[in-house]
């Protein structure tokens, strides 16, 4: 009797074993962003055209001039009439305006989803713009670059994404400025975490930034 009960309670624990990794399988796949849009070919095609890349301490930043021999990580691959076209209202009117060609710069991960960086490199200015699909929508997320110059003023936006503090969820770091042929006339620096709860970024002063590595792009110094 008592070798039966302990063949019982073997049995019992090896099944619940079973079932726990079962069902943690399960969960972990659930958790992960949706990369196939089985009755959305144009979200199937909005996807396909980002290569992805893995986020490290990742620099986005304009460049107006981009060299064939650069290594340039928001080069990407030019965007198909599809992808221009799931694109929201404002961004494909932006895109226009700018005279822009337009990128598939970037497919990174976020929270449970993808977000993917677009490159609009236009006539007199070029930026970078992140969106994410949801509802099987293409929505923006935040402007991450641009560079411009307009009557002797230039305004300059970069982007570090990366985890600053460890908890495995992006933060993100912003530094802009204005400058005129007398120098730097303003500056300004940013710091976003973002949210489980709705996938936003929200702003943060809470972050210790490693304010030392971060630079702005200039192409006189950084393209040599």
């Amino acid at each position: 009797m008592t070798k039966f009960f302990l063949a019982s309670a073997i049995l019992l624990l090896a099944t619940t074993i079973s079932y726990a990794q079962v069902n943690a399988s399960v969960g972990e796949a659930s958790d992960r962003p949706a990369t196939t849009y089985q009755n959305a070919p144009a979200l199937q095609n909005f996807v396909a055209g980002f290569p992805e890349i893995n986020v490290g301490f990742l620099h986005v930043y304009a460049n107006p001039s981009i060299d064939p021999e650069e290594t340039y990580l928001m080069r990407g691959t030019e965007a198909s009439s599809t992808l221009k076209a799931l694109l929201p209202v404002d961004f494909q009117k932006m895109a226009r305006n700018m005279d822009a060609k337009v990128y598939g710069a970037a497919a990174i991960r976020g929270i449970n989803e993808n977000m993917y960086i677009v490159r609009m490199d236009g006539a007199e200015q070029d930026r970078l713009e992140l969106f994410a699909i949801r509802g099987n929508k293409v929505v923006h997320l935040k402007t991450l670059a641009y560079q411009f110059c307009e009557s002797g003023k230039c305004e300059q936006l970069d982007s570090y994404i990366t985890d600053v503090d460890g908890d495995t969820n992006l933060d993100l770091v912003q530094i802009s400025r204005v400058m005129r042929n007398s120098g730097v006339t303003a500056e300004t620096k940013k710091v976003f975490t973002l949210q489980e709860r709705n996938r936003e970024w929200k702003k943060t002063n809470q972050l210790e930034v490693p304010w030392e590595s971060i630079k702005f792009y200039d192409s006189r110094t950084d393209d040599k």
